[in-house]
């Protein structure tokens, strides 16, 4: 039904017609007394803090009297058209918004209408006639009753309404909140009143939610399991291998532990060697120097022997010539006869002396050459010796050389050693409190999976989807997380902020 159909279908039910010739005087009528009525209304309403507190300031409740009288003199003056239907259920939202309750809605109008009713009835001269102040204040009486018993009819079948919705509504929000206590997240609300739509829509949003909440939970704890499972087992699997791992790490350490002290007992020999190859090294320098002193003794030798072999060639010269003097006289004293016979003699025995004397130089000779060659092989031996001595002082420079050399690799690896001993001890150590975290790792998996498993049994005790909407709901793939439902809606009315500008 139109809003026009409606208005027409009340208009006749009162008896009443869109525009009356008495429209027309009441709203004379309303143009001379209205305001004063309206100030004695709205005195009334400032006086009681109930209804004060719905203007925020008396330029609010000016406002408010501006509209009211608008709406009345365009009421009366033009007639109860589709504007004046507009603007009646324009104040009905306002006061439904703000939370005003009808019977101060239905008082202000016994309260506006008695003084219209005296203005009317007793105004000018008719106001002398007792009969007419009398008729005024009980035809006021009648109106005002009459409001009063509508009121009290109104506002009883208001609040029975209410009641009964309200009823109706806990119970179905009560019934569903039972079956979610028994974990049925299935449950839906249907059927509650037009102005509990929102509650519905949001409830039944907010359930939803949740039950695509609780099965991602399901589903996660699902997945949470079987990784726990697989974390747990790989767990097991690593902590096997890094105890494994340990043990062989902490033999490594103590087989390069043993090597370490090996090396530094040969670098320690080393040295040891060295130093006796630099002592033989000083013996063979200090040797070569005896053989080059020795080979100059020969030198000096061979040298003399040179001397004597000449001094030995002056004495057999000599002995020759005595030899030659001697056979000369020999012969000049046998020419001379008996005189020269003593000289003769002489002769002789000079001649014997000389022979004797040639071979003895002969003989000294003989012995100069072999000494000579015995010199000369001393020489050579000493010589040769030199030579040897020489490459043997070359052969220990070297082998001094390369064991010093050996000596400071041998120090390097040992320090090396030493650095790479620590780092194996450390690294030892790190593995062994790998160890532990593995077994508190595995420890830390296998209570995860007990959790995950315990969430599952507590989940599994609410019903998430029903016989119809499980196949599809498990086809479904994962949705993003829902937005935190707005629970919207109330039993009673808001006061809201706005003014309450029209009555």
């Amino acid at each position: 039904m139109s809003n026009g159909e409606n208005l027409q279908r009340r208009l006749d039910y009162y008896g009443l017609e869109t525009m009356a010739p008495e429209y027309g005087a009441i709203c004379d009528l309303l143009e001379k007394n209205v305001d004063a009525a309206l100030d004695l209304f709205y005195a009334k309403l400032n006086a009681r803090p109930e209804i004060s507190g719905f203007f925020q300031s008396r330029e609010a409740m000016s406002r408010a009297h501006s509209a009211q009288k608008s709406h009345w003199l365009h009421m009366f003056g033009q007639g109860l058209s589709e504007k004046y239907e507009k603007s009646a259920t324009r104040i009905g939202h306002t006061h439904a918004r703000i939370g005003l309750d009808p019977q101060w809605y239905i008082g202000g109008y016994a309260t506006i209408l008695e003084q219209l009713i005296l203005k009317m009835l007793t105004g000018g001269l008719r106001g002398l006639n007792p009969g007419n102040r009398k008729a005024a204040r009980t035809l006021a009486s009648l109106v005002k009753v009459a409001l009063l018993d509508m009121d009290l009819a109104l506002s009883t079948y208001f609040v029975q309404a209410e009641e009964n919705v309200r009823a109706t509504v806990v119970n179905k929000i009560g019934d569903a909140l039972s079956r979610i206590s028994e974990g049925d997240l299935t449950v839906e609300i249907e059927g509650l009143p037009a102005s509990y739509g929102r509650l519905q829509q949001d409830f039944n949003t907010a359930i939803g939610k949740l039950r695509t909440t609780l099965q991602s939970v399901t589903s996660g704890a699902e997945t949470i399991t079987f990784g726990a499972g697989e974390v747990r087992a790989a767990s097991d699997d690593l902590s096997i291998r890094t105890e494994q791992q340990a043990a062989q790490l902490e033999e490594s350490a103590a087989a390069m532990s043993r090597l370490t002290s090996a090396i530094t007992e040969s670098s320690k020999m080393i040295n040891s060697i060295n130093h006796s190859i630099n002592i033989t090294h000083q013996d063979a320098l200090h040797g070569g120097q005896v053989v080059s002193e020795a080979v100059r003794a020969m030198d000096g030798i061979q040298s003399s022997s040179d001397s004597i072999a000449q001094i030995i060639k002056i004495i057999d010269g000599i002995a020759f010539q005595t030899n030659l003097l001697a056979l000369n006289a020999g012969v000049e004293a046998a020419r001379v006869g008996e005189l020269g016979k003593g000289f003769a003699v002489v002769a002789s025995e000079v001649r014997a002396l000389a022979q004797r004397s040639s071979e003895a130089a002969e003989q000294i000779k003989h012995l100069i050459n072999e000494s000579m060659s015995q010199v000369e092989n001393g020489v050579r031996l000493v010589n040769d010796t030199g030579k040897v001595l020489e490459a043997i002082v070359n052969q220990i420079s070297d082998i001094h050389g390369s064991t010093n050399e050996v000596s400071r690799s041998t120090e390097e690896q040992s320090d090396s050693l030493r650095h790479l001993n620590q780092a194996v001890s450390e690294m030892d150590k790190v593995t062994q409190q790998n160890a532990a975290m593995v077994e508190q790792t595995t420890a830390a998996s296998r209570s995860m999976a007990s959790e995950a498993e315990a969430l599952s049994q507590i989940v599994s005790q609410f019903h998430v989807e029903d016989n119809k909407r499980a196949r599809s709901a498990r086809g479904r793939s994962g949705s993003s997380r829902p937005a935190p439902a707005r629970i919207s809606g109330n039993l009673a009315l808001s006061q809201e902020s706005d003014d309450w500008s029209e009555f």
